[in-house]
């Protein structure tokens, strides 16, 4: 329609104003609308919408538009650990005591460690409604998933890149973990710092903590440091774990034994970038400022 044709039947160029159903829901009907979400975040649209219509009666497209503008939207929850209180203090005093270091003068001397379990399968996503920024809240936290293959893997980094990554069989005791430092440790050490200016982390799992093993740190000079308990968020290797999960999910329809995800970690890992890994060290004290804002709590990492 041309604008004089438009003139002459509407008699003036403005927008008339549209017609259409007004907007119903108050702030009190909205203020219920969250908090019946809030109550609980995994609830599936039509009993949110049944629990809000006991006193009233509006579509679930209504609901779920109300929701989408109060910024909920139903996503893939996040896997979280519950840190004790007097962990949450000794991550705080760690990370206050750590936040002057320099990742040029001493993070990048730093060889990350960690153990692993790898599974590929069924992904069991729950969901649930959560506006921006609330995902690593406790109510949108939520552990598990299913599994068709598993691998318990143990690995290390340097600033230089990947270090050793081998398989683990059965579970790992103190003898197997100082069998682990012995093949797996002091070569990364020997080809990356000749100068033995190095510093070996590891977590305080009670294997790493038993008296055989340090001892035999003791003994052999392994130049360890202290960690906090439940740090998961401080260990930049876990970004690794994470990096090979997502890339082994890629080719899970095509890895149906454990020799097959053996080799296909093997191949990720050593194909992981000196630049990815070198961001890693450099978020470090990022890392450490997020975990005192957050007064020890766990953060995003």
């Amino acid at each position: 329609m041309t604008d004089d044709e438009f003139l002459k039947q509407s008699g003036s160029l403005e927008n008339k104003e549209r017609t259409g159903r007004p907007n119903l829901l108050t702030p009190r009907d909205t203020r219920k609308l969250c908090t019946t979400v809030k109550s609980d975040r995994k609830r599936p649209l039509h009993e949110i919408t049944a629990v809000f219509n006991e006193s009233r009666e509006e579509p679930k497209r209504t609901v779920q538009r109300k929701l989408y503008e109060e910024g909920f939207k139903k996503r893939v929850v996040k896997k979280s650990i519950r840190i004790r209180a007097a962990n949450v203090k000794k991550r705080l005093a760690w990370c206050k005591l750590a936040r002057h270091k320099t990742v040029e003068d001493y993070w990048r001397r730093v060889i990350y460690s960690d153990e692993c379990k790898v599974e590929i399968g069924m992904d069991n996503r729950v969901l649930v409604w959560r506006r921006p920024g609330e995902e690593w809240t406790p109510p949108c936290l939520n552990p598990g998933r299913g599994s068709r293959l598993s691998l318990m893997i143990w690995g290390c980094i340097t600033y230089e890149g990947v270090g050793t990554i081998t398989v683990v069989t059965g579970n790992i005791n103190a003898l197997k973990y100082i069998e682990i430092v012995d093949n797996f440790v002091w070569p990364v050490i020997a080809r990356h710092f000749p100068a033995d200016n190095y510093i070996y982390q590891d977590d305080n799992a009670p294997v790493h903590r038993a008296k055989i093993v340090k001892d035999y740190m003791e003994q052999n000079q392994l130049h360890g440091m202290e960690w906090p308990a439940q740090s998961p968020d401080l260990n930049i290797i876990e970004n690794m774990w994470r990096k090979i999960k997502i890339e082994l999910q890629k080719q899970a329809h095509n890895i149906t034994t454990k020799a097959q995800m053996e080799t296909a970690i093997r191949d990720i890992w050593t194909n992981i970038s000196l630049e990815f890994i070198r961001k890693l060290y450099d978020s470090i004290p990022r890392r450490l400022r997020l975990v005192i804002r957050a007064k020890g709590n766990i953060t995003k990492y």
